[in-house]
């Protein structure tokens, strides 16, 4: 403010030398021309945060209280102010979408040329992947049911509630699947079975709901004989052990 004050307070002091020194109006209109435009390009961040203030209020692409992205920094919106917007910020060197404890202040300008990645508007769930690595021989059959229904009753209210608010997005956007139903998907590796549980949650429960996950479905598979479960470094040392 301190420098938008000074800027301002100059321009005026130029401007009333230039009515003081120059008579004729044609020459006084070309130097405020030519004054105006070496001002916008002393402040043209200045503006465009400010046009992009203007922008945010109208168009409302986000508001408090929403998780966005822009760029490399993510977060959830605390203020939306006339030059930046001020956002928590999530990621960077902690795992799962979780506080890191700092706080952003992201230009306005960035709505000008940036794409937002909106997490909550319209729609408040996200789908994730918990990964599970099932070595050769188990008894993959058992495993997948194993999988499915220890995750059941951990993510069956995120489904009925994201299935509802999808019919709802359905008035407003062209949808082309209200399919929210948990589903595991396998695919063969070289050493390995993987098995990947897809599902819906919300994206500030992320992580304790795949801690959840991830220990009731380890907490089960473990009391079957026919099914081992592993990690990729695991495996392969022990494919490498077997070769030798």
């Amino acid at each position: 403010m301190r420098k938008t004050v000074s800027v301002l307070v100059t321009v005026l002091v130029f401007a009333s030398f230039f009515a003081i020194w120059i008579e004729r109006t044609s020459t006084l209109l070309l130097a405020y021309g030519i004054l105006s435009a070496g001002v916008a390009i002393a402040l043209q961040d200045l503006l465009r945060s400010i046009a992009g203030g203007v922008l945010i209020i109208m168009t409302r692409p986000f508001k408090a209280g929403d998780r966005i992205q822009v760029g490399d920094s993510t977060g959830d919106v605390l203020d939306i102010g006339s030059f930046s917007t001020s956002i928590m910020e999530i990621r960077e060197w902690v795992d799962a979408d979780q506080y890191t404890g700092r706080i952003l202040h992201i230009p306005n300008s960035f709505v000008l040329n940036q794409t937002i990645k909106n997490y909550t508007r319209d729609y408040s769930f996200i789908w994730d992947e918990v990964r599970i690595l099932l070595i050769y021989g188990s008894n993959w059959k058992k495993a997948e049911k194993i999988a499915l229904k220890s995750a059941g009753p951990i993510v069956e209210e995120f489904e009925s509630l994201a299935r509802t608010e999808l019919l709802l997005m359905g008035e407003k956007y062209f949808t082309t699947t209200y399919e929210v139903q948990t589903k595991l998907f396998m695919r063969l590796e070289e050493n390995w079975i993987e098995m990947r549980l897809r599902y819906v949650v919300e994206p500030r429960k992320r992580r304790a709901v795949s801690h959840l996950l991830i220990s009731n479905i380890l907490e089960a598979l473990e009391k079957e004989d026919d099914i081992m479960v592993g990690t990729a470094v695991g495996i392969d040392l022990m494919n490498a052990e077997d070769k030798k």
